[in-house]
């Protein structure tokens, strides 16, 4: 299983994460939330932050957590299945969020649409997915562990 740290920007994103939850049963993605109301121009790619940082270990069980025996892990960043429901696309596919990155979560949103669209605060657009694809559990934290590559993202290690 993957277990997963967050680190809320705000009092306001922690909030929505505290009675968050896996919808059912065996579900491999944990949603996260657009912390703004933002407007995406039509025929753009957008950077929108997501106000949270996270860690990613892997336990064997729920048991391990907090223990050092959890290794760090990548997990993925990919769209929700309703995202087909809006003009909206990931201008990279998905995400690949490398072990070691400690940064702003963001999503780059392509908006093909002829027309502005607008995000509304707490919107689910896009989840966090272990490489196995096995359940997800998390928890708040006020700090993440520092790592060599910390916040350094999107294009970091060159072209």
């Amino acid at each position: 299983m993957m277990h997963i740290k967050i680190l809320p920007r705000s009092p306001e994103v922690a909030e929505r994460y505290k009675t968050h939850k896996s919808y059912y049963p065996g579900d491999c993605g944990l949603d996260l939330f657009c912390p703004d109301t933002i407007t995406l121009a039509p025929k753009k790619t957008t950077d929108v932050v997501l106000g949270v940082k996270i860690a990613a270990y892997r336990v064997h069980d729920k048991s391990e957590i907090g223990s050092s025996s959890m290794r760090n892990v990548g997990w993925i960043l990919a769209p929700r299945s309703s995202i087909s429901k809006t003009p909206l696309r990931l201008a990279n596919s998905i995400g690949i969020i490398d072990a070691a990155y400690r940064g702003d979560i963001k999503v780059a949103f392509d908006n093909i649409s002829d027309e502005p669209y607008t995000i509304q605060s707490g919107d689910r657009l896009v989840q966090v997915i272990s490489y196995d694809g096995e359940e997800i559990s998390y928890e708040l934290v006020n700090e993440l562990d520092q790592t060599e590559r910390g916040e350094k993202g999107f294009g970091s290690t060159g072209r």
